[in-house]
């Protein structure tokens, strides 16, 4: 704070010019080609659902694919599968290493290459071992994107921005989802064996070309806040002055009082560990992301539309993928209005009441007990809703709200790897789980684990909306929620 300012004054000077921030049309522009990165983490992500069949050679009815499709075993194309989890590991850490040194701009035009190299040589190859090494490569080009994408969108943001745009990271996840479905299952597709097939050759060109558009980044604004941590305060004005369509005197102002480089009350990694509860915060967020058991409910989404006797059951499970980017679209209109602990409380406790029907669900059917499918539908419903508006995508923008810029990639980098480690774990050992526990209990432990996290949320994370990083610090460091304590606005 300036010399003599009470911390109180500070911030009702902060929300003041928050609210006399606009931006300007080229936020929006530099915003959308950013998203071809969270596009490519869907599209890449469930590049395998569509195409398991016509890589593993085996159809509903036991038909088989054209003989240059089947490359993998089953075995093998389950690995495949996981394996983009581990290059998204090590894309983490690369994608904050690089980010603190070359810019986010240059990095998220950088996470273009392994995507071009990657998806252009699959479309080339049918050797399993190089396909995996692909998958790999893929990865890391997913993780470096999830890592900095978020962040360069909550720094170029204006506040009153900062949710709505925040959340389309999670939207365009979302669509990158259902694109790579729709066009792997009724665009590309080859016609064999009186069954169709997906092409999944000319679905890795579709992949490449949606890569491109992140070379575009070269052509951008860089992060306002990456410019004045280096010092460079005639960039940060640059920056500013393309990114917003009103003054920028105040946050001109703002960003000089950043730290110089190298001035830190931590050393090297350790300063990291000065930012002790926003850590535990933003990795256990992206943690719980994924042991709620998201990935259990998309693997049975097909299955319990089959069970309800859908004629096209993958066709349902298709819509509910659209009901997930419709639902996430909802989220960003709400964000600035209902605020993030709200989202998040609701979705936790929306997804821990899913769990439970659908743990009763299967424990009924299990023991022939009264058990419609139209329940599971309905439970099936409510997940992605409460998904959908909490815990999809209030993590990706609350890890851009509680660090200092000094920090903010190298705790990014931490959390999205454990974001991807819990993802590859979650997937490799469900089917393990399941037998152990049966699948009723897989489903109770998930409802367990939503429960803590309605916990997790309520007792550490705080209000982010509308406030500064300063601010956030300021009512976590005091060990109270949000709601508990009073910034005058």
């Amino acid at each position: 704070h300036p010399a003599g300012a009470r911390p109180e004054e500070s911030f009702r000077v902060q929300s003041s010019h928050a609210q006399k921030q606009l931006a300007s049309n080229r936020l929006f522009l530099v915003v959308f080609v950013c998203c071809f990165s969270p596009l490519l983490f869907g599209f890449s992500l469930s590049f395998t659902s569509p195409t398991e069949g016509s890589m593993v050679g085996v159809g509903r009815s036991g038909a088989s694919p054209p003989a240059d499709l089947a490359v993998f075993s089953k075995e093998q194309e389950s690995w495949y599968a996981s394996l983009i989890n581990i290059g998204a590991v090590l894309g983490a850490f690369l994608g904050s290493a690089v980010s603190d040194r070359r810019g986010r701009r240059t990095t998220l035009a950088m996470t273009a290459v392994p995507h071009l190299v990657a998806w252009l040589c699959t479309a080339l190859s049918r050797h399993a071992g190089l396909l995996r090494m692909l998958r790999v490569l893929c990865g890391v080009g997913v993780g470096m994107g999830s890592a900095v994408a978020p962040c360069y969108i909550g720094e170029v943001s204006t506040m009153g921005l900062r949710g709505p745009l925040g959340a389309a990271n999670q939207l365009s996840v979302t669509l990158g989802i259902l694109v790579v479905s729709v066009v792997g299952s009724y665009g590309f597709v080859v016609e064999h064996d009186g069954e169709l097939w997906s092409d999944w050759p000319r679905l890795a060109v579709f992949g490449f070309g949606l890569a491109w558009p992140l070379l575009a980044m070269l052509f951008m604004p860089d992060s306002p806040k990456w410019h004045a941590r280096r010092g460079d305060a005639d960039a940060a004005r640059a920056s500013l002055r393309r990114l917003r369509a009103s003054d920028i005197t105040m946050e001109v102002a703002e960003l000089a009082q950043a730290p110089p480089p190298g001035e830190s009350t931590c050393a090297g990694s350790a300063r990291l560990l000065c930012y002790k509860r926003p850590l535990v915060v933003g990795i256990g967020l992206l943690a719980f992301q994924q042991v709620s058991g998201v990935n259990a409910i998309m693997m049975y989404t097909t299955a319990i539309c089959q069970q309800a006797d859908m004629e096209n059951a993958e066709l349902a499970a298709m819509v509910s993928m659209a009901a997930q980017v419709v639902f996430t679209g909802i989220s960003c209109l709400l964000m600035e209005r209902v605020g993030r602990r709200p989202l998040l409380l609701f979705g936790a406790a929306a997804m821990a009441c899913a769990h439970l029907t659908l743990a009763f669900y299967f424990f009924a059917r299990a023991h022939g007990m009264w058990a419609p499918s139209e329940l599971a539908l309905l439970a099936l419903a409510i997940f992605i809703f409460g998904f959908s508006l909490g815990l999809g995508p209030v993590p990706w923008l609350i890890l851009a709200e509680i660090f200092p810029t000094e920090v903010r990639s190298v705790a990014s980098s931490w959390a999205t790897a454990t974001n991807w480690t819990c993802s590859f774990v979650v997937t490799l050992l469900f089917g393990r789980l399941e037998d152990a526990i049966s699948r009723q209990g897989a489903f109770l432990l998930f409802a367990v684990v939503c429960v803590g996290c309605f916990c997790f949320v309520f007792s550490l994370v705080p209000e982010t909306r509308g406030k500064s990083v300063e601010q956030v610090l300021v009512e976590m460091s005091s060990r109270r929620s949000g709601r508990d304590v009073a910034l005058v606005s």
